[in-house]
């Protein structure tokens, strides 16, 4: 006790050296939090909606292919003066599926800059597609929690993330291909026929903000930690079988070459960091979240490798709250602290602050932007999770489609200007 004393002592006598070092950082971190909200604020959107032909045989290596081109255009700030004055940070899109009462809509968020590129990438993988650039759908739709209740609406919303180490990947779409073509599965199938299920005037919204990784390398020391992780615990185990190629002992069992396989296959591509939000509106009268949770949130499980990854619910940020939730007093408060949050962040396509005291000024007593939960996708998985459907889910009249084949892309972009006006929403 007589050291801990002592320490304290010295800690009090030198509060000045380690107050101003406090001070220091905490300014350096709300600074960069407000440098980086007026970037933020200074970029324009486009909402961009994805059209496809009857006849769709484009695998999700097609978007895979968008998505690598997409992550080329990462941007990120090269020097002081971006870094601490021009507040630069990495731009983000957002992948959206959205179904009105059972009318499902593909949309791509995109910063406004990249456009005709990213309407490019998507014609020259999909040459019968349409995209047409359309009023966001979201300005049809009330701006807060209370407009929605005055609307005659409710709101249940949840968050999604990978449940293990980012290193280890989920099941991605070659799982799911066979070599013939009777028998390949569609991984977006699940999803496609939930959204489609829905009652007249109920809307559901899956949203993907990825953003290419703060870090490129991100996956790969992710990963090279977990291998050099697992290589020590599988060197410890037995029986030993002796390897006559490279003269040691291995302890690895097939399993166990499996997972290292697929670790080092997951960090061989690029990666996005990813925030997926699933959001249900309906009328009071027909509110129900249960086949919005249960079986969406059963589609996703499709993905799980059980030795590997798997992806789950952020139970700390979804809008339902109950007394032994932090702070472990007025849930129903908490409940709606969760429902302003989760809505105001799918509104703005919002990937949590990445400064401290960014988060701190969003700090609410009842909902904490601390409990958000980002993941990290490569161009693989993520294609996975968002791609274009394949002719085998189009045969449904579910998705919104072009009836006639077109010849190839228009000639010369940019096209569409004027927008669509007759975009389903609650406000009339």
């Amino acid at each position: 006790m007589e050291i801990v004393s002592q320490l304290r002592e010295v800690l009090l006598n030198l509060w000045w050296v380690w107050g101003t070092f406090l001070a220091g950082w905490l300014f350096i971190s709300l600074w960069m939090a407000w440098r980086q909200q007026v970037f933020k604020a200074a970029v324009t959107w486009a909402i961009l909606e994805i059209k496809l032909p009857r006849e769709a045989k484009k695998s999700p290596k097609a978007m895979e292919h968008i998505l690598m081109n997409i992550w080329a255009l990462r941007n990120s700030p090269g020097n002081l003066r971006e870094w601490y004055w021009d507040g630069e940070t990495t731009l983000w899109y957002s992948l959206e599926m959205v179904s009105y009462s059972g009318d499902i809509h593909f949309y791509v968020r995109t910063p406004a800059r990249y456009t005709n590129i990213v309407k490019s990438l998507f014609y020259g993988q999909y040459p019968d597609c349409e995209v047409l650039e359309v009023q966001d759908y979201i300005d049809r739709l009330p701006r807060t929690v209370p407009g929605i209740y005055e609307s005659g609406y409710d709101i249940f919303g949840m968050e999604m993330f990978l449940g293990r180490n980012n290193a280890y990947p989920i099941r991605t779409y070659e799982f799911f291909e066979s070599d013939e073509e009777t028998q390949n599965l569609d991984p977006i199938a699940p999803i496609l026929e939930t959204l489609s299920k829905i009652k007249q005037d109920e809307i559901v919204m899956v949203q993907i903000v990825a953003r290419p990784a703060a870090d490129p390398m991100a996956v790969v020391k992710l990963a090279e930690k977990e291998l050099e992780d697992l290589k020590l615990k599988f060197s410890g185990k037995g029986p030993k079988a002796f390897d006559e190629e490279t003269e040691t002992f291995s302890a690895r069992t097939p399993g166990e070459t499996e997972i290292m396989k697929m670790l080092d296959h997951k960090a061989s591509k690029n990666a996005f960091d990813c925030m997926i939000r699933c959001v249900y509106l309906a009328p009071k009268e027909v509110f129900s979240i249960t086949h919005i949770y249960r079986t969406l949130r059963t589609n996703f499980q499709q993905f799980a490798i059980p030795n590997s990854n798997f992806i789950d619910m952020n139970y700390k940020s979804w809008t339902r709250a109950q007394i032994w939730d932090p702070p472990y007093v007025f849930p129903k408060r908490v409940e709606a602290g969760r429902k302003a949050r989760l809505w105001d962040y799918y509104r703005r396509r919002a990937l949590p602050q990445g400064t401290v005291m960014g988060r701190v000024s969003q700090f609410h007593v009842f909902t904490s932007t601390f409990t958000q939960r980002m993941s990290l996708f490569n161009t693989e998985e993520l294609a996975t999770l968002w791609h274009l459907p394949t002719e085998a889910v189009l045969t449904q009249p579910i998705v919104e489609r072009i009836e006639a084949k077109k010849m190839g892309p228009p000639p010369g972009l940019p096209i569409f200007r004027e927008g669509n006006p007759e975009v389903p929403g609650i406000l009339k």
